[in-house]
């Protein structure tokens, strides 16, 4: 993870991941360590994760360095599922992440 992922509201999924993605679900599912959270998906051309990735940073104490890996683990007609899985220390760092 970058600060620009950690620091801002929406993480930008990568094209080989979204094209597997129905175009008009605008909800994902992201499940990690037993707890499910709800982040609202642009749609279009570049899609991302929007409202919900920066409470899901906040409550993993997601910090730069960070590896992320998304399973997708089901496409559902009102959203998509996926397994989320946090690696490694991640960098100290003097300026914790806050919602503006």
């Amino acid at each position: 993870m970058t600060d620009s992922y950690i620091n801002y509201d929406d993480l930008y999924i990568p094209r080989k991941i979204y094209k597997h993605l129905p175009p008009t679900v605008e909800t994902a599912l992201l499940n990690y360590r037993g707890q499910e959270w709800y982040v609202n998906m642009s749609v279009g051309d570049r899609r991302r994760f929007k409202t919900g990735w920066k409470f899901f940073v906040l409550d993993n104490h997601v910090k730069r360095g960070f590896i992320v890996k998304f399973t997708l683990v089901d496409v559902a007609p009102l959203y998509v599922d996926f397994n989320v899985e946090l690696k490694g220390e991640g960098t100290s760092d003097n300026n914790p992440v806050g919602i503006d």
